[in-house]
């Protein structure tokens, strides 16, 4: 299924809505022009650095289940706004300083080795067990080319995301299960976003 630019665009200022009505019950959440359908997806908060240019990340989560894009955007604009455990929950007063990124996952295939996936087209998840658990972590397409890594730095980045501690070894590289995938994405700043919504 293939997403115009105005429903990629709608994503990404419903999602401020949703932010902005957490905050202040008098903002109207405008119903978004989205496909129909279920979808696994990500959404991303970006926060702009104040005396820079650079973008910083703020928050980010999603799920790959598959859900309603309105119902999956709502849950999860609020969730990776509030409830990333790597960052406090986000202030009202943060809003204006935000960027968001939506990314709709598609073409999920499982790779013949952790190295079967292209830097800046696929995103990747890594399944492996350890001596005592199993590990599981995923980088969005665009993580990797973002960071300037090559596939062995991404992977072995991923496998500290998992919580795995131990040696990284050719060992394990070869026991990792990998699923390529890829993504629908978009992009709006704060300021894009009022000019968008007219507010």
């Amino acid at each position: 299924m293939s997403f115009t630019n105005s429903q990629c665009l709608d994503s990404c200022a419903f999602c401020f809505d949703v932010l902005r009505a957490k905050f202040d019950s008098k903002v109207s959440v405008r119903d978004p022009d989205l496909p129909s359908g279920k979808f696994p997806l990500f959404v991303t908060w970006k926060k702009k650095e104040s005396s820079r240019t650079s973008w910083r990340l703020r928050g980010c989560i999603g799920t790959f289940e598959a859900r309603p894009l309105a119902k999956g955007l709502e849950d999860y604009a609020l969730i990776s706004a509030l409830k990333d455990s790597r960052f406090r929950p986000m202030a009202q007063k943060e809003i204006p300083s935000l960027a968001v990124n939506t990314s709709f996952l598609t073409n999920f295939e499982d790779g013949k080795n952790c190295y079967d996936w292209t830097i800046g087209l696929h995103g990747i998840t890594i399944k492996f067990d350890g001596s005592y658990d199993n590990y599981s972590a995923t980088y969005l397409p665009e993580v990797c080319k973002e960071q300037g890594w090559n596939k062995n730095v991404c992977l072995e980045t991923l496998i500290r995301k998992s919580g795995y501690r131990g040696r990284i070894s050719e060992h394990l590289f070869e026991r990792i299960q990998l699923t390529r995938y890829q993504s629908v994405k978009a992009k709006m700043t704060y300021d894009e976003y009022c000019a968008y919504a007219k507010i």
